[in-house]
């Protein structure tokens, strides 16, 4: 019995060690390789709360009442990524605001799980400086969905956007690393849709089909769970991070929710 009750402790912390591991290794992939000669843009530097200095990109709308939409973008790449949407959106009257985490692009810093609710913090609170807080749309797309959902609930704002999320980091982990439970080891994390509750606003969740990274029924179950105002565009043939440029609905959709 004494041995049974050995294997077994050594086996838990086997098995939370390589949650942790994987948690911290395995959740940000920044890069700061780019085409950051981009005319027409606003550059914008502005500091978190712990004080590292972050850059991002302001694309103003013809009307100086129009919403601004803060982007979150996910765990990869950088905030040229996202250029294309950004300069549509605000040729469709929409203002954007893309910044980028700490550690990416031109920001300063390393990225964690801790200190980005900082940066999320700080892009609203520079974008309170350019627009109303009603006129505030919290736009998330992958990891970015609960840092989102969190301004959500501390600040005041429009709306909220989601793009290829999940409803919480213990869902993720139990999808991507299933039949391994690793998700229970951390049930407290990213809470998107506890979080999109609280908040109470309306919400606007798009999905991939073919989402190779976070799986549909994922998306799927942060509508599912909501209890504010909802909509969900479904995108047949996107994959992760890929529907502004493949679903020909994206931006009607994106449009129209924000301005009702």
């Amino acid at each position: 019995m004494l041995r049974i009750l050995i294997f077994v402790a050594v086996a838990m912390v086997a098995f939370v060690a390589l949650a942790q591991l994987l948690r911290r290794t395995g959740m940000f992939f920044p890069d700061s390789h780019g085409d950051w000669n981009h005319p027409g843009v606003e550059n914008v530097t502005f500091t978190t709360s712990d004080g590292v200095k972050l850059h991002g990109w302001y694309f103003r709308a013809t009307d100086a009442n129009a919403p601004l939409l803060v982007w979150f973008h996910g765990n990869g790449g950088n905030l040229t990524y996202r250029v294309e949407p950004a300069e549509k959106l605000a040729r469709r009257g929409i203002s954007v605001f893309l910044f980028d985490w700490r550690g990416y692009g031109k920001s300063e810093g390393r990225p964690t799980e801790r200190t980005l609710f900082h940066d999320a913090l700080a892009a609203y609170d520079f974008a309170v400086t350019r627009a109303k807080p009603e006129n505030i749309v919290l736009y998330g797309e992958s990891l970015g969905g609960p840092y989102a959902a969190w301004v959500a609930k501390k600040k005041k704002a429009r709306c909220v956007i989601l793009e290829n999320s999940f409803p919480s980091l213990k869902d993720l982990g139990n999808a991507l690393y299933a039949p391994l439970p690793l998700g229970w080891t951390a049930p407290r994390a990213l809470r998107t849709t506890d979080w999109l509750n609280d908040a109470g606003i309306p919400v606007l969740v798009m999905h991939g089909r073919r989402d190779s990274i976070i799986p549909y029924r994922l998306g799927e179950q942060i509508f599912n769970e909501l209890r504010v105002p909802k909509e969900m565009l479904t995108a047949d043939t996107a994959d992760h991070a890929a529907i502004p440029y493949v679903e020909p609905r994206y931006y009607e959709a994106v449009v129209r929710f924000v301005n009702r």
